[in-house]
C-alpha cells in the first residue's frame, strides 16, 4: 500500500489556473483501489463538501465493478465526507509523482479540486461537480451588532418596573336631566289711566265736613 501527501496546493492553485500541484508516493506501488492519503494545507472543495486543513483518504469505491467513483474519508477512515463519480481526464506528459489540479475561483472561496493523477499515468480522474457546484461566492459572515453605552455595563442600575396603575371602570352614562322650566316673571301691575281730576273728591271732603259742623252744632242746641 502505498501512501500520497499533497502539501502546499493550495497557494499553487490560487496562483495558476489548471497548474498541477505536486504530491509525493510513499513506498510501494499504488494500490488497486486507488488509495491516497492527501494532506491539504488550508481548506479545498471536492463535490459535495468543503474540506478542512488536514488529511484525508481518497480512493475507489468498488474497484471491481466501477473505476470511476471516488470516496473521501476521514484519516483513519471512520467518517466519509463524500463520495462522487469522475469522468476521464488525461494529460501530456507524465510525472514521477502523483498530482491534483484545480479550478480557479474568486479571492476568499477555497479552491476546488478539478482533476487527480497518479504517478506514472496518463490517465487521471476528473471530478463530476453536481449542478450549481463547486461553490464559487465566498460566504457572507453578518457582523454582530453592537451597542454602545455611555458608562460601563456593571454601573448601569436595573431599571425599577414603574406601577400599574389599576383600571377604573367608567361610569355608567345616565341621560342627561331635563332643563328645569323656568317659571315666568309676574308682570307688574298696569296703573289705571286717570279719568278725572282730584277736584271734585276735595270738594265732597269740604262739603261732607261742613255738613258734620251743622249737626254738631245743632246737637249742641236741642241739648242745652
Amino acid at each position: 500500500m502505498s501512501r500520497l501527501t499533497i502539501s502546499g496546493v493550495v497557494v499553487a492553485a490560487v496562483m495558476a489556473l489548471m497548474t498541477p500541484a505536486p504530491a509525493s508516493a510513499i513506498g510501494g506501488e499504488v494500490t488497486y483501489d486507488k488509495l491516497a492519503f492527501l494532506t491539504f494545507s488550508a481548506p479545498v472543495q471536492v463535490p459535495g463538501v468543503t474540506l478542512n486543513a488536514g488529511t484525508y483518504r481518497f480512493r475507489l469505491t468498488n474497484p471491481n465493478t466501477s473505476r470511476n467513483v471516488l470516496q473521501v474519508l476521514s484519516n483513519d477512515g471512520g467518517t466519509v465526507y463524500a463520495m462522487f463519480h469522475t469522468i476521464p481526464d488525461g494529460r501530456a506528459s507524465l510525472t514521477d509523482d502523483p498530482v491534483v489540479s484545480f479550478m480557479e475561483t474568486p479571492a476568499g472561496v477555497p479552491p476546488a479540486v478539478k482533476s487527480l493523477f497518479y504517478g506514472g499515468e496518463y490517465r487521471g480522474y476528473e471530478f463530476v461537480y453536481p449542478k450549481g457546484g463547486p461553490i464559487m461566492i465566498a460566504e457572507v459572515v453578518p457582523q454582530p451588532e453592537v451597542t454602545y453605552s455611555p458608562t460601563p455595563a456593571a454601573a448601569i442600575p436595573e431599571p425599577v418596573p414603574e406601577p400599574v396603575a389599576e383600571a377604573v371602570p367608567e361610569p355608567e352614562a345616565f341621560p342627561a336631566p331635563e332643563p328645569e322650566p323656568v317659571a315666568e316673571q309676574a308682570a307688574p301691575p298696569v296703573e289705571l289711566p286717570r279719568t278725572a281730576s282730584p277736584l271734585p273728591f276735595a270738594a265732597v271732603g269740604g262739603f261732607a265736613t261742613l255738613l258734620a259742623g251743622l249737626g254738631l252744632g245743632f246737637l249742641r242746641k236741642y241739648v242745652n
